[in-house]
């Protein structure tokens, strides 16, 4: 885990994943996870991207709160998308609104995944089951 240093530290995870929050998460107006199955390293995460998402985390917010709104063809208002948050993973970040007023976004709000600080998806979570363990 060489080269993690301070940015990540270890928590729990729920279904076979191991879950990595950002070190002094009180610095970053939303929630930050790193996500890896478990027994596979962190180091497979690319902390250079979470360091430039974190550097341009308004941004991103912003940009991922337009793409939603765009793709489901109404204004950010009507959206009311809010309570963001950051996962990473191996392969790549998604940034999460847990809440939202259209019935799209029950329980488990929506996702927006990027490629780098572009949002590319929206992924529908009102299908989600919940994990625990």
């Amino acid at each position: 885990m060489q080269g993690v240093g301070p940015l990540v530290r270890v928590s729990d995870g729920p279904g076979g994943l191991t879950v990595w929050g950002v070190a002094e998460p009180e610095r970053w107006a939303v929630n930050v996870n790193v996500m890896v199955e478990a027994g596979e390293d962190v180091g497979a995460v690319d902390l250079d991207l979470l360091r430039e998402v974190l550097t341009h985390l308004e941004q991103a917010v912003e940009e991922a709160r337009r793409f939603v709104c765009a793709a489901w063809d109404m204004t950010e208002n009507q959206a009311g998308l809010d309570a963001p948050e950051v996962n990473v993973y191996a392969d790549g970040w998604m940034l999460r609104f847990a809440e939202g007023a259209p019935p799209a976004c029950e329980p488990f709000g929506v996702g927006v995944w990027f490629d780098g600080l572009r949002p590319v998806g929206v992924e529908d979570l009102s299908e989600v089951e919940e994990v625990t363990d």
